[in-house]
């Protein structure tokens, strides 16, 4: 897929955003959203996302598929991750939109994999987990994103779904805030291989350190910095790593050591 094909189904997205006065004055007085599902990626973001880079940067999160699968935060290149590869993924089922996109969900991240014929890594930290929201977006000739929220909970609890919002309310924990999210991005075609797939952190985030996993996986390390001041805020980490040519993120307000744990039980 050609970058300016992607830019544009991006800026087809963003025409679309409605958002109420409230939400709005959250975003600009520097509330952040009590879901916490706030996507730190770019194509992957959320229309409330986008919106709130809008708002508070004059920019959107789009970074371009150009040259090399490069993570950047606020112009800042982060050092080499390992490289992402073609991936063969049988056609989703649902028809594509009148943009050429396919949604679908699934039931859990392993009804997913055998639906669309996928060997990903998976975790011993996500068993018995009813909770899991997992969606697939893709053209289905140049690229996929698989995400999953809920993917690990930790010790967060209380779980009830809202379905007008099709999310989870839940209570924070105390090694884990929130729960941890998984995603996953799939180059599906040699065009796309060709463009790469940069990844662009814009706004109030920062690097903070690149390690190698116990399997050998170069992580980046990613976190935010809204409220870094307050004694007991927990800031949102993002490990950014890949595996068998898919790019994985794993995102949620937990501790640096404790993401670092969980990616080295990722196999």
């Amino acid at each position: 897929m050609k970058k300016i094909e992607i830019k544009e189904v991006i800026d087809r997205e963003l025409r679309q955003i409605e958002l109420k006065d409230d939400i709005k004055n959250n975003i600009r007085n520097g509330v952040t959203a009590l879901r916490p599902d706030r996507i730190w990626k770019n194509i992957a973001a959320s229309a409330a996302a986008f919106a709130a880079v809008i708002i508070l940067g004059g920019t959107t999160v789009f970074a371009g598929y150009y040259m090399l699968n490069r993570v950047w935060v606020n112009e800042e290149v982060l050092p080499e991750l390992d490289s992402m590869q073609i991936v063969q993924m049988n056609e989703p089922g649902t028809a594509p939109d009148e943009y050429g996109m396919i949604y679908e969900d699934y039931a859990d991240y392993a009804a997913m994999q055998e639906a669309l014929g996928l060997e990903m890594l998976d975790t011993r930290l996500s068993d018995d987990n009813p909770y899991m929201l997992c969606r697939l977006k893709t053209d289905a000739k140049d690229f996929a994103i698989i995400t999953v929220d809920n993917y690990i909970t930790g010790d967060t609890g209380n779980y009830q779904y809202m379905k007008e919002e099709n999310r989870y309310a839940y209570d924070n924990g105390k090694e884990y805030y929130t729960p941890v999210s998984l995603t996953a991005d799939l180059v599906l075609s040699e065009s796309q291989l060709d463009n790469g797939w940069d990844t662009d952190y814009l706004g109030m985030y920062r690097f903070a350190e690149n390690y190698t996993s116990e399997q050998g996986y170069k992580v980046n390390i990613i976190e935010d910095t809204i409220e870094e001041e307050l004694e007991d805020y927990v800031s949102e980490k993002a490990a950014v790593f890949v595996a068998g040519g898919i790019r994985y993120t794993l995102k949620g307000r937990v501790s640096i050591d404790t993401m670092k744990n969980i990616v080295d039980t990722m196999r």
